[in-house]
């Protein structure tokens, strides 16, 4: 196992604990989890809303991480005070509590609604073999086991 160097650490979190706020589209998830099983090895966080475990980028991978049996993914924490969201979309008005709203209450936005801008400098890698995160046993930290007891929008299809 392998974590790059970095001044964001990268935390091991079950993926059932993570909430979607948008749809994500089949395809590229699958074709995503081929080539990650293929690799064996898991290379991107999945960059994570730490107050409310909310995925601001990385849908495909959680799908691919939920699909794969995986007990335990990598996450790179972050907040909305130092990431930017933005909408893709005309049709849809997009802000940090909107996506919160949506994303406690299972209330999806469409695929690649949203859009995070991600600090260049959180450019954060990562090799764990995907058979440790299959078998991890539970942590002893917080967000990895936390008091979010809801499952709205958590690891479906």
């Amino acid at each position: 196992m392998a974590i790059s160097q970095q001044k964001w650490p990268i935390v091991l979190i079950d993926p059932h604990r993570l909430r979607r706020h948008e749809e994500h589209v089949s395809a590229h998830a699958d074709a995503l989890r081929n080539v990650i099983l293929a690799a064996g090895i898991w290379t991107t966080p999945i960059v994570v809303e730490w107050e409310d475990l909310i995925v601001m980028d990385g849908h495909h991978r959680l799908s691919v991480a939920c699909a794969a049996g995986l007990s335990h993914v990598p996450c790179l924490m972050a907040d909305y005070r130092t990431v930017r969201v933005e909408t893709r979309r005309a049709d849809f008005v997009v802000t940090p509590d909107d996506i919160r709203k949506r994303a406690r209450t299972g209330a999806l936005y469409p695929p690649k609604t949203t859009r995070h801008h991600i600090p260049a400098e959180w450019n954060a890698a990562c090799a764990i073999d995907l058979d440790l995160l299959r078998v991890m046993p539970a942590l002893n930290y917080s967000l990895a086991n936390g008091p979010h007891r809801d499952v709205d929008g958590r690891c479906a299809g």
